[in-house]
C-alpha cells in the first residue's frame, strides 16, 4: 500500500473577492450543484468559509493525485466534497479525477477541512494498492 497526500490553505477573503467579482461564473466553474446548495444554505461568514474549505480540499486532492487542479484534464468540479448530515465530509471523484484515481489503484480517500483566522485549510490522504 502507498499513502498519497496533499494539503492546501486558502485565504477566505480571496474566495470572497472572486465570488463577488464574478458571481455565478466562479461558483459554477469551481463547485458542483450539491456543493453550491450546501454552502449557500449557510448564513453569514460560514458561507464563504465553507466555499473556501471546499476549494482547499479540491487543491489538496489534486496534489494527492499528482495532477494539481486543471492539469491533465482534471477540472475543479471533478472533485466534490460531500457532506452528509452528522458525518465528516467525504470526497467523491468524477470524470478525469476518477480515471486517474483508478489508474493509481486508489482504494480509500479521506479529507479533513478546517477554517480559522481568515484561512481555510484541507488535508487529503489517499490509500493506493501497489499493483
Amino acid at each position: 500500500m502507498r499513502i498519497l497526500s496533499g494539503t492546501d490553505i486558502v485565504d477566505i477573503s480571496r474566495i470572497d473577492r472572486s465570488i463577488t467579482r464574478t458571481g455565478d461564473a466562479f461558483i459554477n466553474r469551481c463547485f458542483t450543484k450539491s456543493e453550491q446548495e450546501y454552502c449557500d444554505s449557510l448564513k453569514g461568514s460560514r458561507r464563504m468559509e465553507s466555499y473556501a474549505a471546499r476549494f482547499a480540499a479540491k487543491e489538496a486532492a489534486g496534489k494527492a493525485l499528482g495532477t494539481g487542479i486543471v492539469n491533465d484534464g482534471v477540472s475543479l468540479t471533478d472533485i466534490e466534497v460531500v457532506r452528509n448530515e452528522g458525518s465528516a465530509p467525504e470526497l467523491v471523484l468524477h470524470g478525469r479525477a476518477r480515471e486517474i484515481a483508478e489508474d493509481l489503484h486508489i482504494v480509500s480517500i479521506s479529507v479533513s477541512l478546517s477554517h480559522d483566522g481568515g484561512f481555510a485549510v484541507a488535508f487529503c490522504t489517499m490509500l493506493a494498492e501497489t499493483p
